[in-house]
């Protein structure tokens, strides 16, 4: 004779029988996204996590520039502490601390389509080289940053001046080149820029703007910006 199972018994395997449901479900829809990705061309989803990498980096900048006082970090010979940035892809350590704290991840500061760079040797580029530099995958409009020209330094996050906010330019992927070449930056080891074709021609590049959102410039609609040890585009 079966024992008749209790109201409360009963309840408890259909919760888990919905439990189990919504797990298999959710996997399913999982598998599914996986397999889209799959199929999806790798670049365009580079892109995406690119932009997204810059809009956190942008996220930790302006919780920076909240604690003192609207300012971006000053990075200029006055301030020993954050001084030492001359290519544009150069970042201070105490800059990235600050930066880290904020929230921004070691990943963040490079580009997937360019992940070659995000190794111990720029990172810790400070062991190579006098200079308390980490070498990162984008270029910053660094306040004090020796390649950049003083009117292009950004202080704050008001503008430049004479475009607002959202079409001032903050930071942006690194699209540089040394004698028409985008694809071999000579520094002290060999770089490249991000987003490069198979023929060694730059595909275009995110750019961060100061208001903190991110989106995608064509090659063709970029021009030759800063002119120091390589000639950057944004």
């Amino acid at each position: 004779m079966k024992k008749e199972l209790k109201s409360s018994e009963r309840g408890a395997r259909a919760f888990a029988r919905t439990e189990l449901l919504v797990v298999v479900l959710t996997l399913a829809v999982i598998s599914a996204g996986l397999v889209l990705a799959l199929r999806w061309n790798k670049e365009p989803g580079r892109r995406v996590q690119c932009a997204a990498n810059l809009r956190q980096l942008g996220a930790a900048l302006s919780l920076y520039s909240g604690d003192w006082g609207g300012l971006l970090p000053d990075c200029t010979r006055a301030n020993p502490g954050f001084f030492g940035s001359k290519w544009l892809w150069d970042l201070n350590i105490n800059v990235v601390s600050e930066m880290e704290r904020r929230g921004a991840s070691r990943k963040v500061f490079y580009c997937p389509s360019n992940a070659g760079m995000n190794d111990d040797k720029r990172w810790n580029f400070f062991r190579y080289d006098r200079a308390p530099i980490r070498v990162i995958g984008y270029g910053f409009l660094m306040n004090g940053c020796m390649d950049v020209p003083p009117a292009l330094w950004r202080t704050n996050l008001l503008g430049d001046g004479i475009r607002p906010p959202s079409e001032t330019e903050l930071a942006f992927d690194a699209t540089l080149s040394q004698r028409g070449s985008y694809d071999h930056i000579q520094g002290k080891w060999v770089d490249r820029s991000n987003h490069v074709g198979s023929r060694g021609r730059p595909l275009g590049g995110n750019i961060l703007f100061e208001d903190g959102h991110a989106q995608w410039r064509d090659f063709g609609q970029m021009r030759h910006r800063i002119f120091g040890d390589a000639v950057w585009d944004f």
